[in-house]
């Protein structure tokens, strides 16, 4: 991963997403240059190594790749304002619902790719599905596999798929964390302190997570993780049947499938232009 932190890497939009790439980008070692219209606002991006600058064009013209993180409906606006700039250059799309028919179009000379990856980019641990375009070379896939497995885990994925991994990966930090907090607020019922049962559920969670890489790692299936812990008769099983009771699992399904879905419709809008 040498060739990805000698590469000078421009992030243009440095907001939720493309700030949490930066900052695990930057904390892995590589060189970052991110722009963003209020960059006095972002204290924490600057803090974790990642250069800050106002000017797109600038970031455009010093970035040897450049990665656009920006709104859907601003992107195609920004990359035609740039297109002389990315003339060349693999450009990384972050962007929901902005096909990569679309962006070569508004830059046609650009080296396209999308790459679809989370919030929890800061700190190392997001998955981010990657996809090509018959421009992508094997050497720059190989390029951002490495890059975007700096701030976690990276696999080469289909087009076609990144509306629903839009939704698992971009969207599902907000659900588990709603969750969270659910778990954490039944703790407070229970009678536990506000502090302790959060730093608890968010623990339990976290812990949950590394568990089930470990399990599909050994090619289980992550139910097996329940089944450890539950005992015939136990405290465990009762919490698990009021979760099904109430159709809890159901529930998050549904929120995945409507993300998804909500993903084709602001795709066709932005198409439709």
């Amino acid at each position: 991963m040498d060739g990805v932190k000698k590469t000078r890497i421009s992030i243009i939009g440095a907001g939720a997403l493309g700030g949490a790439v930066a900052r695990g980008l930057a904390k892995a070692g590589c060189r970052v240059l991110a722009s963003d219209a209020h960059p006095e606002r972002l204290d924490r991006v600057r803090t974790d190594g990642v250069e800050l600058v106002s000017d797109n064009a600038r970031a455009a013209r010093e970035g040897e790749v450049v990665m656009l993180a920006l709104k859907p409906h601003l992107t195609l606006g920004v990359v035609r304002d740039l297109s002389s700039l990315l003339e060349g250059k693999p450009c990384i799309s972050l962007a929901a619902a902005v096909t990569l028919e679309t962006l070569k179009r508004a830059a046609p000379g650009a080296l396209w790719a999308r790459a679809m990856s989370s919030i929890c980019a800061a700190l190392r641990c997001a998955f981010t599905g990657i996809a090509r375009s018959d421009a992508t070379t094997e050497a720059g896939m190989a390029w951002m596999k490495d890059a975007f497995s700096l701030v976690g885990i990276a696999e080469e994925t289909e087009e076609r798929n990144l509306d629903a991994l839009t939704a698992l990966t971009g969207a599902a930090p907000a659900f588990f964390a709603s969750l969270m907090e659910a778990a954490a607020m039944g703790g407070i019922h229970a009678g536990l302190p506000k502090d302790l049962s959060y730093r608890a559920a968010a623990s339990a969670m976290l812990g949950a997570s590394r568990l089930a890489l470990d399990v599909l790692e050994a090619g289980k299936h992550p139910a097996a993780i329940r089944d450890d812990v539950c005992t015939p008769g136990g405290m465990t099983i009762e919490g698990i049947y009021e979760l099904e009771r109430a159709g809890a699992r159901a529930a998050l399904m549904k929120a995945i499938v409507l993300t998804a879905e909500k993903g084709k419709v602001l795709t066709a809008r932005v198409a439709e232009g």
